[in-house]
């Protein structure tokens, strides 16, 4: 991609694999803690970094199409919820029980899925409405 001159889609490809990989390698700590983890501040602190890169990638993409200024938007968002989620932000941190930031930030990433999901069939194949 890189190569055929989509530099967005390259360097957006490459950051978002870094982030959700260093995500999931720290991740395992939180499920060989289970309930008992702590908030986990490094890799809010990472969800947070990727939101702003986001925002940068958000105000490119409106250049390209508008479609995918929304989808980057919506990715920013996403990032600060996940991240105030590992930060424990969104529930309380005394009880273990509560789930809230789990639902708002599982939301958010549906949403986010349901975008990509959506933009698929255009991107892939050049057929379909890119707004």
């Amino acid at each position: 991609q890189g190569l055929n001159g989509d530099h967005l889609g390259f360097t957006s490809y490459l950051f978002h694999a870094a982030i959700l990989g260093t995500i999931g390698y720290n991740f395992k700590l939180a499920v060989s803690l289970g309930p008992s983890a702590g908030p986990f501040h490094l890799i809010g602190f990472f969800c947070y970094a990727a939101a702003w890169f986001d925002c940068v990638f958000t105000v490119i993409a409106f250049r390209i199409a508008k479609m995918f200024g929304v989808l980057y938007a919506t990715v920013a968002v996403m990032f600060v919820l996940v991240g105030m989620n590992f930060e424990k932000l969104m529930s309380d941190a005394k009880d273990s029980t509560d789930k809230t930031g789990d639902y708002i930030a599982g939301v958010s990433c549906l949403l986010v899925s349901l975008q990509c999901f959506y933009l698929l069939l255009p991107v892939m194949t050049g057929r379909g409405k890119l707004v």
